[in-house]
């Protein structure tokens, strides 16, 4: 095997020496925690709502999973009789596992495209990059939300009328407060849409008049309207999220959510750059960690399409 070279790289504001050999880097390197920070925050807020309607954490700095502690039994008072003996139900807690995934995609192309054009290429090329690692991510997220909610026991034959709709939430709100008691918070707070259950609850109107999106309306219902991914419904917050498996009035496609129940842990994102000149091409590499823990599994609640 030869001896590797070594050659001065910079990938953005960084520099640095790193060993090649026949003409390909060994080693490569993670942008700045200022620009890292700058593509998480950008993309995250223009492409999904899941993330955004449950609760965050950091990831731990090592390992691919951790733990984190787990009330599983709550102590108990009751009416106790005199020479009786106390209620004595004794609180318990385990510690819940939780797998940390990566979510990583990469772009090849030629030297030519990156060095012989302008720099607004490759800064649109890495806010594409990290504007597709928002909506894994926020996929990821809302696959897991919609497995593990309660499915409502009734069911809506399509996309709900408005007295429908508000069955949903109350049914929902009831089902979600009971599962979750033994938070601080054991409310339902927020409600996940697909785009299509979006759009339905835009046309809900009484005799003409909307119900979500009207202007300076009588008895309003919340508001809901096509000019931004969250809003208000029957008192809950509304969360749009394009990143389903499905777009239509499917079950899950209406959720209720405590975000106390989940928490979303995530690492800062990571760029790797790759030069070959065997092939005369860069290869960018766009990736992170993240991870849901599901701390009451009831703490969401679905629609049910019959």
């Amino acid at each position: 095997m030869k001896s590797p070279t070594f050659t001065s790289v910079t990938i953005g504001p960084t520099a640095m020496i790193v060993p090649s050999l026949n003409g390909s880097l060994l080693f490569t390197t993670m942008i700045s925690d200022s620009v890292r920070t700058w593509g998480r925050t950008t993309t995250r807020s223009r492409n999904g709502c899941s993330i955004e309607a449950i609760s965050r954490g950091v990831l731990p700095d090592a390992g691919m999973s951790f733990e984190i502690p787990k009330i599983t039994a709550m102590p108990t008072v009751a009416e106790t009789a005199e020479d009786a003996a106390f209620s004595d139900t004794d609180q318990n807690s385990a510690f819940l596992s939780v797998t940390i995934k990566k979510y990583a995609g990469q772009q090849t192309f030629s030297v030519e495209l990156l060095d012989r054009t302008s720099p607004a290429f490759f800064d649109e090329l890495v806010r594409n990059m990290g504007a597709a690692y928002a909506k894994a991510t926020d996929a990821a997220v809302n696959a897991a939300l919609i497995a593990g909610a309660s499915l409502d026991a009734t069911t809506v034959a399509t996309y709900p009328t408005a007295s429908e709709l508000l069955g949903i939430v109350a049914r929902g709100s009831a089902s979600v407060y009971n599962a979750t008691l033994g938070l601080s918070n054991p409310f339902a707070r927020n409600m996940i849409v697909n785009t299509s259950q979006w759009s339905n609850i835009m046309t809900l109107n009484d005799a003409g008049r909307p119900i979500y999106n009207a202007v300076n309306p009588m008895n309003a219902g919340g508001s809901v309207v096509p000019t931004a991914l969250q809003g208000n419904v029957a008192g809950l917050n509304l969360y749009v999220t394009p990143n389903t498996a499905s777009g239509t009035d499917t079950d899950g496609s209406i959720l209720i959510v405590n975000p106390d129940a989940y928490t979303w842990y995530e690492s800062p994102t990571y760029r790797l750059r790759a030069e070959s000149t065997a092939a005369g091409s860069v290869t960018i590499g766009y990736y992170g960690f993240g991870a849901i823990a599901t701390k009451v599994g009831a703490g969401a609640f679905k629609n049910n399409k019959a």
